[in-house]
């Protein structure tokens, strides 16, 4: 909880120094708010290595097949990267740019999950009377 409300009083400092810097110079106002962006997103991935260990370890303990977790978390990772460079893009007025990273990442994500929906989709040919 603590680093919780640290990662949130550097945000709102970071906040206020690039509204004061924005007004004196666009470009380096633009570069703090990516180096807010950067720092927050490496804070938030460690935070999530974390849960990801304890999703692994709990895993574990049922012998479960890991292979559908794995997909699972690589298309959450996926969503949240493309979602992070899409407001990245937006803040730098890319908007174009941005769209088009949104549909690499959901076909990307459609890539990643074919083989659970292909999983999915046997299963309930299995139960259907040949």
């Amino acid at each position: 909880m603590g680093s919780i409300l640290q990662l949130f009083v550097i945000i709102m400092v970071a906040a206020m120094l690039v509204i004061i810097v924005r007004e004196q110079n666009e470009s380096i106002s633009f570069l703090l708010v990516l180096l807010l962006g950067i720092f927050v997103f490496l804070f938030v991935l460690n935070q999530v290595e974390q849960l990801f260990n304890l999703f692994q370890s709990i895993v574990s303990k049922f012998d479960v097949s890991l292979l559908h977790l794995d997909t699972m978390i690589k298309v959450i990772g996926v969503a949240y990267l493309t979602e992070f460079i899409s407001q990245l893009l937006k803040d730098a007025q890319l908007n174009s740019v941005a769209v088009k990273v949104e549909i690499v990442g959901k076909l990307f994500i459609l890539l990643l999950a074919l083989p659970i929906f292909i999983s999915v989709l046997e299963t309930l040919m299995s139960f259907i009377p040949q």
